[in-house]
């Protein structure tokens, strides 16, 4: 076990080195194969690692099938989806989502430095280089870990893998080799500003959602210490019970921006979690589940939740112009109303895979509904963005006025009144 440990200290600390005595540089191809290797190593060992730790702790399974599981969570943080005897578990955890997106990134970062990167062409052949060489070795690892009563899905490991490392690992290096500020600065300012004040919008909002789970967590704290409880874990299993509620929180936090916002979300298929009203069916003993809702939003609470979605749409709007002034109103209200669409827009995508499939029967369908939450989240935060800018100037305009002596403040207001005319 020591051994592991040491194995699995070495293998996250550190990425692949330059080649010794300062050598030449190593062709693209080559580096991204290393990195790969890396990102992959670094990320199953440790997860099967602590599935193993588990099964020592417990006196069901085999060391093979614990040393499975956690590569199957692995797995799953790629949103492979992974058949099982019953059913299909298609619900990548965020939380664990992170683990990868990191070490793609440094590893995208480490090509870029250990290559000789010349142009366009040579970090596209690393960034495509990365994201194969990740996605092939992703693949080998679930073609050597199906088993009958799980067997992941070898097409869609190999092309969400391919893809995960293309965005990530392909951001890594392009950030790496100074490419990325040079191209933003080349896209036209209006593009930026939708952009900036949307990636706003979009984490408002999910810290709406965190806010009120943290909220939903207090509130049925005893709910979900009895479903603790009921599991009886132990020590050890009470820490990986831990590990496994905060590598689903990052999804309760997506779940909680879509009850704000008002369809809601389902657990299990034919229920609803909103706040007009709650239908669940039989849940499993998951802590985290506890700290669902069983009854409607009280009418004094409703009103605060539902005008989160509305302040993140007013984050979305001033960001945009505030970072990048624009003294038109019109112009103005128009970026602010887009960067709020362009947050709806960025919060259905990330709704879209933060739900999914929790193996058979009524369980088959988690998350939030696509069509409703797309609709709502781009006119909810597209309207609050552009109203929030033009109240804010109005706001300003009036102030402005008020220190104005008389005369000069009755010029004013007559000048506006021609221009709107």
């Amino acid at each position: 076990m020591s051994a592991m440990t040491d194995l699995l200290a070495r293998s996250v600390a550190r990425v692949p080195g330059r080649p010794p005595g300062g050598g030449h540089p190593r062709p693209a191809p080559v580096g991204a194969l290393l990195a790969a290797g890396w990102a992959v190593l670094a990320g199953a060992l440790p997860c099967a690692a602590i599935a193993v730790v588990g099964w020592f702790a417990t006196t069901g399974g085999t060391a093979s099938w614990a040393f499975r599981v956690g590569v199957d969570a692995w797995l799953s943080a790629h949103w492979v989806p992974i058949a099982l005897s019953d059913g299909r578990y298609h619900l990548a955890p965020w939380g664990l989502t992170a683990l990868p997106v990191l070490l793609l990134w440094r590893a995208g970062g480490w090509v870029a430095r250990t290559a000789e990167l010349r142009g366009g062409r040579d970090t596209s052949l690393a960034v495509a280089s990365l994201a194969v060489a990740y996605g092939a070795l992703v693949t080998l690892v679930a073609l050597a870990t199906r088993a009958d009563e799980a067997a992941p899905d070898l097409v869609r490991a190999f092309a969400f893998a391919t893809l995960l490392a293309a965005v990530v690992g392909g951001a890594g290096t392009v950030r790496e080799t100074g490419h990325a500020k040079s191209f933003w600065e080349r896209l036209p300012e209006g593009v930026r500003a939708v952009l900036y004040g949307g990636t706003a919008g979009l984490v408002a909002l999910l810290t709406c959602g965190t806010l009120l789970v943290a909220v939903s967590l207090v509130v049925h704290a005893g709910r979900v210490a009895d479903l603790t409880r009921s599991l009886a874990p132990g020590p050890v299993g009470l820490v990986l019970l831990l590990v496994a509620c905060l590598a689903y929180l990052p999804n309760a936090a997506v779940f909680g921006a879509a009850y704000a916002l008002g369809p809601g979300f389902a657990v299990g298929t034919g229920t609803v979690v909103a706040p007009s009203g709650v239908l669940l069916g039989s849940l499993p003993a998951f802590p985290l589940l506890g700290a669902l809702p069983v009854t409607t939003t009280p009418p004094g609470w409703l009103a605060a939740v539902l005008l989160l979605p509305i302040a993140a749409g007013a984050v979305a709007g001033l960001a945009a112009v505030r970072r990048y002034p624009e003294y038109g109103v019109e112009t103005a209200a128009t970026r602010a109303g887009l960067a709020g669409v362009a947050g709806g827009v960025l919060y259905t995508l990330v709704a879209l895979l933060a739900g999914g499939s929790v193996g058979p029967g009524r369980l088959a369908d988690v998350g939030p509904p696509a069509a409703q939450t797309a609709l709502i989240a781009i006119s909810t935060l597209g309207i609050a963005g552009a109203v929030a800018v033009l109240a804010s100037r109005a706001a300003a305009r009036w102030h402005v006025l008020d220190r104005l002596p008389g005369r000069r403040r009755e010029a004013a207001t007559e000048q506006d009144a021609v221009d709107e005319d």
